[in-house]
């Protein structure tokens, strides 16, 4: 599953972030009786809000850093 741009999503409704979950552990699921509070720490992998906050997290950082004169133009004219 892509979630490469996950981090742009600035606006999104409600519908949308709970396709992604489902989408998400769709990915995931082996069983339909298994659960996903079960498989996900046993897997160690993330749930699908933390995905998202680890995105938009990490994109911040790396927007902040001043290796990037466009990103540097875009963060002085108050993009984001």
């Amino acid at each position: 599953m892509c979630t490469y741009d996950v981090a742009l999503w600035k606006y999104y409704s409600v519908t949308a972030l709970s396709k992604f979950r489902a989408a998400c552990n769709k990915c995931i699921k082996v069983a339909r009786r298994d659960s996903m509070s079960d498989i996900l720490p046993e897997l160690g992998l993330p749930t699908a809000d933390t995905i998202v906050h680890n995105s938009r997290v990490l994109f911040a950082s790396h927007c902040s850093l001043p290796c990037n004169q466009i990103v540097q133009w875009f963060a002085n004219i108050g993009v984001w």
